[in-house]
């Protein structure tokens, strides 16, 4: 496989201009890079309650990767994630409360 096939599939996906929300030149891609980050953090956290409700120590990878949250937990995460994305952008929503 060439070293760039992989580029010019995805520039071969990305047809057409991409929308703009924002009239700043690069504030778009800097929201969406908070938005991969924000993901990206999550998804740790989450990692990171599962480890810490199994509780012990030298828990293997496979363990968090295959631990089911229980309902209660479910919803406390979903709380605690809410509450991260509202801290998060707090700040474009406040411009749009102005």
């Amino acid at each position: 496989m060439p070293k760039d096939s992989a580029r010019t599939r995805l520039k071969d996906l990305t047809r057409g201009k991409q929308p703009r929300f924002f009239d700043v030149q690069g504030v778009d891609e800097l929201v969406s890079i908070t938005m991969g980050l924000a993901q990206e953090l999550w998804a740790v956290k989450e990692r990171l309650a599962a480890v810490e409700a199994l509780g012990k120590a030298g828990i293997s990878a496979a363990a968090v990767e295959a631990y089911e949250f229980s309902e209660e937990e479910r919803a406390a995460l979903d709380r605690e994630r809410q509450e991260f994305i509202d801290r998060i952008y707090f700040v474009l929503r406040e411009g749009d409360e102005k």
